[in-house]
Order: C-alpha cells, then structure tokens, then sequence
C-alpha cells in the first residue's frame, strides 16, 4: 500500500494528538487521581501507535506502545501519578513530536530514545527511576492465561446442555506477544476464527474491554465445539503475533458460578430449556468500529484555498463589468440577476475568508508543557494565564507568530518573574503570574504578554545602550522612562 497519499493527513492528526497528550498530561498533574484523564491520553497515545503502525514508522509505534504501557497500568491502579513519572511520559511526547517534525521536514522519524524506553519499562515494573521512587499500588495480576473462568447459572446451563448434545466444551488461553502492537486486531482475528468453529460462551476480559484493549497481554474464552482441541490450537498460534494458546476442556462439574453476576455479563434467560449452543448465546466478537459519525470536517492545504482565492478574485472582476454592462443597457431581469450575483459573491467572500482564519489557540497551547519545563528548569514557581485562544488569524499569520511568542516568554520567565525567595522577599507570592492575551480591536489583532515580576531594570538597561554607543551618556540625563525601556531591543545585541 502506498502511504505517501495519507502523509500529510498522519502529520497533522499525530500533532493534534500529541498535543492533545501534553494538555491532558498538564491537567493530569493537578488532578493526579482522575482516571478520565489517564484514559484520554491512553487514547490518543492508542490512536498514534496504529497510526505509525500502518504508516510504516517503528520507532514512533514502539515508543507510543511502551507509553501506552505506562498509562494503562495507571488506569489499572497497578501505577499511582507521580512527578518523576510524568516527567518521563512528558519526555516521550517531547520525542514523539521531534519525530513528527522529522518526517514533516522529509525524514524518517528515527530517534535514539534508548534511555526513554527504559525509563518506560522501569516504570511499568514499579523500579526507581534515578533516586525516585515510583509508587507502586498492589494490584492482581491481569493475566488469565492460567486462571479459570467463573460463569453465572445461565451459562453453566449452556455448557451443560451443549455437551448433552455432543459439543465440547473448552477453555481456551491465548497470550499475545509483549511487543503486539494492534492488541484488538489481534483479538478480532481469534474470534473470527473462532466463530467459524463454533460459538463463544464467555470472554474474560469482556468482549467490551478486550475491544479497547483494556487488558495487558493475556485473554480466555470458553468455547463450544466439536472441533479437536489440537486443530483449534494450530489454527489459532496462525495469528499473527500470538505467542501461547493453550487449549483446555471444561469440567462441567468443576465450573466456578458467579454469586453475584456483573452488570455487563448479564444474560436474559427464559424458563424454556436452552437449544443448541450456537441458537441460545450470541456472544458477539470484536467488530471494526464503522459506526463512527460521519466527520463534519475536512483538512484542505492552504495552497488550495490561495488557488481559491485568485479565482475568486478574476470572479469579482468579471462581476463589475457585467455590473457595468447591466447599468448601460438597463434592462430589469439583468439588473436583478447581476444584483442577486453580487450578493452571492459577497457571502461567498466572507467564507473563503474566514476558511482560512485559525484560533490563535494552535499557537498558544504549546506554550503550557514549556512553560511546565522551564518553569522546573529555572526552579520557579510561574503559572501560565491563556486569554482569548479562541481569538482568530489567517493561517499564514499563525504561522509565523509561533517562535518570537517563544522568545518573549522565555525572556518573561528568565528575566521577568524573581524566584520564590525574592518573591517573598519582596511581599509577593512565591508563585509568579505570566499572562498570554489575544484580542480584538477594530481591524487588529493584539497579543500580549504581561508578567508579574520584578520589571525592567532601567539602570542596567540604559548602563548596556551607553556602554555598546547607542545613547551617549550625556543625552542619557533626559530621556525619560519610557524612552529608556525602548532601549531593551538593544540590550542583547
């Protein structure tokens, strides 16, 4: 298959993917205990491993798979949220979007990140990382590949009659590979395979969880058949990626009932005796998920839409002369259809332009994780305010804001708020405030960045212009302060 059709599309859903797991990780850091939020980063981590996977780019799949990791032993309570160990996932995006940038620039996406992929895998066994320890909750393993499967009375009934009927009945384990990284593909396989032989009693983990892959590599089914246990076997080790399937008969006798039955496994049972097994359970295996709504948005380059907007120009030009010939020969139906015209036009001149005006919100929602970083680089304690993201600008604009935006914040950071013992010192709150702003006013747009800090020192600013010749010191003696604070421009250069 060829992949380079779908590049720019991958490009720009793994951004929005990876940008969506550095604000989530963010909230996730102030909400430690919210698994809601631990389950959105899952998905989108999910999401960008079958990405990468079709796409054919190993190594951001294997390092998405070994952050999935991570995540769903916290959605487990196998892992409690700690700083050490976010830092680590927070250095899994910060790789996973230099690999992106590679490939948007023309590469392959490869990148040493030996040392992350350790961390990982030191995180998901509960090991310290550095001096840290990770906080590990006790937790039961989530393998199934030696354990029996615990049926309620209805389906103890299936079994019982199925067997009166000459089926067998069977449990089957099935481990996949550690490093198998489309787990519900997998699963998929084995049950349509299974279906073919017969009929699925019972999953455990249920068909829901093993469809989002909520288990870890190990899955049961009780399975009725009159196949052999050991064609069963052979034609399911054919799977790709599966590693282990053992097959077992199920003694009727020896089944564990449910005392209490959960929810999600209720089976309606009637009080007529149960038919045959494939007529009495309809356990339905993992499907491809179709039943998406459809998507009300497209990705159009912006190259098109400049295409778009030069036809539409020689449009506007065609419309004036056609304007110009209707007041000439003044005749009513023309008038009224060069009328009705300009109108469309005009409405359709609003929509070309607004299809390319971005929320500056694309912008400014990378600037949070920095500030993050930084924030810890410097030893500081700085919160982050975002005032009217939903503020927007032509795409080209967008752009091309991106870096000075850096520039400016960082000089906030490093040379505007004071640490947390000057900032005491000085009667503040040891946390600094930075505020990033965008608004409206009459045909502008204005972002702003404001800060909390100690301001700008004149007398180290107007010291620097005199010493590099900007100003002589004589002329110094009159400028005022806001003169002197335009000096800054020259203090770096």
């Amino acid at each position: 298959m060829d992949t380079n059709q779908y590049l720019e599309v991958f490009i720009d859903e793994s951004n929005e993917h990876l940008q969506s797991c550095s604000e989530s990780l963010l909230l996730l850091e102030q909400n430690p205990e919210d698994l809601a939020i631990v389950n959105d980063i899952f998905r989108n981590a999910h999401t960008l491993k079958g990405m990468s996977a079709t796409m054919g780019f190993e190594d951001i799949a294997n390092l998405t798979h070994k952050m999935e990791n991570v995540l769903d032993a916290i959605r487990n309570n196998q892992l409690a949220v700690s700083s050490d160990l976010l830092d680590v996932v927070f250095e899994s995006v910060d790789h996973l979007e230099e690999m992106v940038l590679d490939i948007s620039s023309g590469g392959d996406g490869k990148k040493d990140v030996t040392a992350t992929v350790e961390k990982l895998k030191k995180l998901e066994n509960g090991e310290p990382i550095g001096e840290a320890e990770v906080a590990v909750t006790p937790a039961e393993s989530t393998s199934t590949a030696t354990s029996k499967l615990v049926f309620d009375d209805f389906e103890k009934t299936v079994l019982e009659q199925s067997v009166e009927q000459g089926f067998q009945s069977y449990e089957i384990n099935i481990s996949l590979r550690d490093d198998c990284l489309l787990k519900a593909a997998r699963v998929y396989m084995v049950f349509e395979i299974l279906e073919k032989l017969g009929e699925v009693i019972k999953s455990s983990p249920t068909v829901e969880k093993l469809e989002e892959e909520q288990f870890d590599t190990d899955f049961s089914v009780a399975f009725v058949t009159q196949e052999p246990a050991n064609d069963l076997m052979q034609k399911l080790m054919k799977v790709s990626e599966v590693e282990l399937v053992n097959v077992q008969p199920i003694s009727i006798s020896k089944v564990s009932v449910e005392a209490v039955v959960e929810q999600e496994e209720v089976v309606e049972a009637t009080p007529a005796p149960a038919p045959a097994p494939k007529k009495v359970v309809e356990t339905k295996a993992p499907q491809k998920n179709n039943a998406h709504n459809a998507s009300k948005t497209i990705r159009v380059n912006i190259d098109r839409l400049d295409i778009l907007m030069n036809l539409f120009e020689e449009l506007v030009i065609d419309r004036g002369r056609l304007q110009s010939i209707s007041s000439e020969l003044n005749h009513n139906e023309l008038n009224d259809t060069v009328e009705r015209m300009t109108r469309v036009s005009g409405d359709l001149q609003n929509i070309i332009l607004n299809m390319r005006m971005v929320p500056v919100e694309t912008v400014f929602n990378r600037f949070p994780k920095m500030v993050r970083q930084l924030s810890r680089d410097l030893k500081k304690k700085i919160n982050l305010e975002i005032i009217g993201a939903e503020t927007e600008l032509d795409r080209t604009v967008i752009d091309e804001i991106g870096d000075p935006l850096v520039h400016l914040i960082r000089n906030a950071l490093d040379h505007g708020v004071e640490s947390p013992a000057e900032r005491l010192a000085a009667g503040k709150s040891e946390e600094g405030s930075v505020e990033l702003r965008a608004y409206h006013s009459g045909n502008h747009v204005f972002i702003e960045i404001e800060d909390d800090g100690a301001g700008i020192n004149r007398d180290k600013v107007l010291a620097k212009a005199i010493a590099k010749g900007v100003v002589t010191e004589e002329a110094s003696l009159s400028l005022t302060n806001n003169q002197i604070n335009e000096l800054i421009r020259f203090y770096n250069k």
